[in-house]
């Protein structure tokens, strides 16, 4: 990203402000996200309830491909979404886990289907990304 800016600027001093602009949502969401990640290995990984919400995200992604992806994965895996949407899309995709699996019994992937269609948005594939 820095050297696709490279030939609009003359002063560096503007050019690393811009830059320091543009990566600064990114950096603070990938921030953001070490820690939550670290409180939720620390405190969550065997309480049934996030297993069960791992595993419904899981099937998730496998039935709407594209549009529900899990947090861990946008980050290792899919370099054109910027850390700041994958922060922004995780908030919602854990509140479409916590309501489908709130009245516990079978999961309906309809409401599922419903949620994730108004929610969440396609992921646009790119070549530039956080990477």
């Amino acid at each position: 990203m820095l050297d696709a800016m490279l030939d609009g600027y003359e002063d560096w001093e503007r050019l690393f402000a811009a830059f320091e602009h543009t990566r600064r949502p990114s950096a603070e969401a990938i921030a953001r996200m070490a820690i939550e990640n670290y409180g939720e290995m620390r405190e969550s990984v065997l309480e049934a309830a996030f297993l069960e919400q791992k595993a419904l995200a899981l099937e998730l992604e496998r039935r709407f491909p594209g549009r529900f992806i899990p947090r861990y994965s946008m980050v290792m895996f899919h370099p054109e979404i910027p850390y700041s949407e994958a922060l922004r899309r995780g908030v919602v995709q854990q509140e479409i886990l916590e309501r489908l699996t709130a009245a516990g019994g079978p999961i309906d992937f309809d409401l599922a289907s419903s949620l994730i269609a108004e929610r969440l948005s396609p992921v646009a594939r790119s070549a530039q990304g956080d990477v």
